[in-house]
């Protein structure tokens, strides 16, 4: 619980201590306030998305290592291993932020109940919770290894070009998710006087690509500039997922404060 809760009041100057829930909420909204088990609950739920980036957010092998020498040495084995495992951490990623993301919706609009405020931001809520999942069901839903491979292989590799686009894209499509979450749940908490400055998330346009163009510049230059778009989307990840990080640990340090 916060010290600023009961700091107005002197220790052991009252018999029976006021609980820090009650006193934050006014008495007469004490039926709206959820049970701690849910408050609870909605902080795992957000501590589990967090921490399963311990899994999904990975570092792969050198990019440089990989070509000249291990893609070799495995007759070109490995190029298939290293095609699993990128998209792998794409899906393993859009997996645990969905879940994430959904936490966080949660947990502020039961914060909100507890301070009968949840008309002021349940329009706000409501709008990140849609776009959220517009997005997970749109451009950023999984991809799959598995049916990626085999209908590259049945298509006779046209169905790869397809998962080379989403692969292109997918950390632009998710910057762009988490800037605007971000914008919005400052707002939300800014009015629930969860935080006094906002967070913020800074896009790197490096990662904004054409495909066309790319794909282009690589038939031009007979694969050499192939070779440097295979190595910027499997370190674009690498590159980002520090600030995402950064992100919710603020967030996660916030809700288990309050």
């Amino acid at each position: 619980m916060s010290d600023t809760t009961g700091g107005s009041v002197p220790e052991g100057e009252h018999s029976v201590p006021v609980p820090a829930a009650t006193a934050s909420v006014p008495a007469t909204s004490g039926a709206r306030v959820p049970a701690s088990a849910d408050m609870m609950q909605a902080v795992t739920m957000i501590d589990r998305g967090v921490k399963e980036r311990r899994d999904s957010d990975t570092v792969l092998m050198n990019y440089w290592l990989y070509l000249f020498l291990v893609s070799w040495i495995t007759f070109g084995i490995y190029t298939i291993v290293l095609f699993f495992k990128r998209i792998n951490r794409i899906d393993g990623f859009s997996g645990r932020k969905a879940l994430y993301y959904e936490a966080v919706i949660d947990w502020t609009e039961r914060y909100a109940k507890t301070q009968g405020k949840e008309d002021a931001v349940h329009h706000m809520l409501g709008d990140m919770r849609s776009e959220v999942r517009s997005a997970y069901k749109g451009d950023m839903r999984k991809i799959g290894a598995g049916i990626s491979f085999l209908l590259t292989l049945v298509t006779l590799g046209f169905y790869g070009l397809y998962v080379l686009y989403r692969m292109n894209r997918y950390w632009w499509d998710a910057q762009v998710l988490e800037q605007d979450f971000d914008d919005k749940l400052s707002q939300a908490w800014t009015t629930l006087d969860l935080m006094r400055y906002p967070v913020s998330f800074t896009l790197d346009q490096g990662k904004r690509r054409s495909y066309a163009l790319y794909l282009i510049l690589s038939i031009v230059t007979l694969g050499i500039w192939g070779i440097v778009w295979d190595y910027k989307i499997q370190t674009d990840p690498e590159n980002l997922f520090k600030e995402f990080h950064s992100i919710e640990d603020t967030v996660l340090q916030t809700v288990r404060a309050h």
